[in-house]
C-alpha cells in the first residue's frame, strides 16, 4: 500500500450545530470547511447508498495533520448505536492535553459529561506514566483526554 498519512478522522453526528459547538468552541478545533451536499453521484456510489444528502464540516487543530470531519446525514436517515469504549471498531478519539485537570474542569463547567474524573495511569512496575479521562461528545462518543508525563519511556 502506498500512502503518506491519515487525512482525517470522520465522525458521524446527529446534530451538526451541537457538534460544531462542542468540537470548535469547547475542544478548540478550527472550523475550516462547512457545506451541505446532495446530488453527488460519487457519494452514492462510494457509500453504497442512494440520494445521499449530508452536512459536512471539517475542523483541524493547529494544522491539517490533526483533522476531523463531522458528517450529518439528512438522507438517508441515520442509524443510532450506543458508543462505548468496549465497542468493536472505532470508538474513541484521543486528544493530547498539557493540563488535563484544568481542561477537565473547564469542560465540566461547560456541561460536558464524563465517565470519570482524571486518573493516574500507573503501569510498568509502578511508574506513573500519564493521566487520562473520558468525556462524551454530544452524541455520546467517548473522547479521551490524555496527558503524558515528560518521563514517559516511549521504548516500552
Amino acid at each position: 500500500m502506498s500512502y503518506d498519512r491519515i487525512h482525517h478522522t470522520k465522525i458521524f453526528v446527529s446534530d451538526m450545530e451541537r457538534s460544531v459547538h462542542f468540537y470548535r468552541d469547547l475542544l478548540k478545533f478550527e472550523l475550516v470547511y462547512d457545506a451541505e451536499r446532495s446530488e453527488v453521484p460519487a457519494y452514492d456510489e462510494c457509500m453504497g447508498l442512494e440520494s445521499v444528502h449530508v452536512k459536512v464540516v471539517m475542523l483541524w487543530y493547529e494544522s491539517e495533520a490533526n483533522s476531523i470531519g463531522l458528517i450529518q446525514f439528512l438522507h438517508p436517515e441515520m442509524n443510532r448505536w450506543e458508543p462505548c469504549v468496549t465497542t468493536a471498531g472505532f470508538s474513541t478519539l484521543a486528544i493530547s492535553v498539557t493540563d488535563i485537570d484544568s481542561e477537565y474542569e473547564r469542560l465540566k463547567a461547560a456541561g460536558v459529561t464524563s465517565i470519570s474524573d482524571p486518573v493516574d495511569i500507573i503501569r510498568d512496575g509502578g511508574r506513573r506514566t500519564a493521566r487520562c479521562c473520558y468525556i462524551h461528545d454530544p452524541d455520546g462518543l467517548p473522547i479521551e483526554l490524555y496527558e503524558a508525563f515528560a518521563t514517559l519511556d516511549k521504548t516500552k
